[in-house]
């Protein structure tokens, strides 16, 4: 039996007897049964898929009337009654909300009904903003099978060896919680690597470990992805053939895909999502655009004055989670820009198309030794820290790194020298950090805040 014959053998173990051990069984989670009915909804007509999002939206305007405050109080400051719930338009009548007022209002936003019962999470966020919020554990089983459907259109199969570029835990982790996610991972047939620490020493020894493995599928930062990659095609040496590669986190740019597809010798998928709700939207083998997870949220294109843009014109994305009912995130601006599609794509899928999400790309960050560190490290690491509610990573020196942060009553400062010995871990103890504590930090020509500011040529 061959190599790639024993692989199929254990993914379809994994998929027919380890998932649903997990899933359903020790995590008493839907996962696979809401991921048996996304294979089949993919497939609906838009008119199908549209009923059932008005459906799932309005059982959850119903419970947020109900059972949590902040919604309660808005409704009622937008003249909306139970009977205006049960219309489409009544969406319509509720303004956007921010970042900014869910951490003001936190509190209130959580239902009464699942007090104590949710998972929290926090996000440093492209718009570098960090954010914790809270989700039930029905909720995560919806994402995750979104997910998985939307990871298995590149052929990314449960129980199929897929290699992660990936970021790296931040601080100290316990024993415990590392030898169990090391477990997981063994069982999944995942390896993770830490693209945060990204030097030439280490891609090679990255890439000695990947023709090693052998993974089906590379995942990661577009970024440190495309680093590697033209890594990779200075010194050679890929001694694998992965079936696909899979961006996450920014802007997928075409040169970026194809040195990547030149380099790995497969197609390359694209991804949108955010730590708020995971997969927004994917790629499929057609590659004509971002298929929506429609059934999981419902995803608008906004102009600046509120209607929604035309295909092809770029807007604000803003989304609402049809099934976090512990902390429901109702028109919520996500802080991108993305641009609709009204052509149906190539593949058949009944699912909503975005054209592109622009205004993700952060800037890498250049070590004195030459290491490169992309931008996403810096929300990953800051999201970690009480009292910042707003930052910015400008470098103008090669050993020289200013963080901007705006702060409020909570913030210690006492947490500075944790944050530059975690930016040492990472960068090298030679680049010198220096903190600025600001009122503000100013916004682009297109609207956004910039996470990271690279002014080096």
């Amino acid at each position: 039996m061959t190599m790639s014959h024993l692989d199929q053998s254990y993914a379809f173990f994994y998929q027919r007897v380890l998932s649903p051990l997990h899933e359903g069984v020790l995590k008493r989670r839907k996962t696979l049964a809401y991921r048996t009915l996304l294979e089949a909804s993919q497939w609906w007509p838009p008119e199908r898929l549209r009923a059932f999002q008005r459906d799932e939206l309005r059982t959850l305007l119903a419970h947020a009337a109900r059972s949590v405050p902040f919604w309660q109080a808005r409704f009622k400051a937008c003249g909306m009654t139970d009977r205006d719930i049960e219309q489409d338009e009544s969406l319509w009548k509720l303004p956007v909300i921010t970042k900014q007022e869910i951490r003001a209002h936190a509190e209130e936003m959580v239902s009464t009904q699942f007090s104590g019962k949710t998972w929290s999470k926090a996000t440093g966020g492209s718009t570098g903003i960090p954010l914790q919020f809270e989700y039930t554990p029905e909720s995560y089983a919806w994402r995750m099978a979104t997910t998985k459907r939307g990871y298995g259109w590149a052929g990314c199969d449960d129980g199929l060896k897929q290699a992660y570029l990936w970021g790296g835990a931040v601080g100290r982790v316990p024993l415990w919680k590392r030898l169990k996610e090391q477990l997981h991972h063994h069982l999944e047939r995942k390896r993770y690597f830490n693209c945060f620490d990204f030097d030439e020493e280490r891609m090679t020894q990255y890439l000695r470990m990947l023709n090693r493995y052998q993974p089906e599928v590379i995942v990661g930062y577009t970024n440190p992805l495309y680093h590697f990659a033209e890594f990779v095609s200075r010194v050679g040496g890929i001694h694998f053939s992965p079936k696909a590669v899979i961006t996450g986190a920014e802007a997928l740019h075409a040169f970026q895909r194809d040195l990547m597809r030149r380099v790995f010798g497969c197609p390359v998928f694209n991804t949108y999502g955010s730590r708020e709700f995971m997969l927004i939207a994917s790629e499929c083998e057609a590659h004509r655009g971002l298929h929506v997870s429609a059934e999981n949220l419902l995803v608008e294109i906004l102009r600046d004055d509120g209607s929604p843009a035309k295909p092809g014109e770029m807007g604000r994305v803003v989304v609402t989670d049809l099934h976090n009912y512990g902390m429901p995130f109702i028109r919520y601006e996500l802080g991108d820009l993305g641009v609709v599609s009204d052509a149906p794509c190539p593949c058949g899928r009944g699912l909503p198309l975005l054209a592109e999400v622009v205004g993700r790309s952060l800037d890498m960050i250049k070590a004195p030794d030459g290491r490169l560190v992309p931008g996403e490290f810096f929300p990953h690491l800051l999201k970690e820290f009480r009292g910042v509610r707003q930052f910015q990573v400008v470098q103008d020196r090669v050993d020289r790194l200013t963080v901007r942060l705006v702060t409020d009553g909570s913030f210690e400062e006492g947490q500075l020298e944790t944050i530059r010995r975690e930016v040492h871990k990472t960068v090298g103890g030679s680049l010198q950090v220096e903190f600025a504590f600001v009122d503000q930090i100013p916004l682009t020509a297109t609207g956004k805040f910039r996470v990271t500011v690279s002014e080096l040529n």
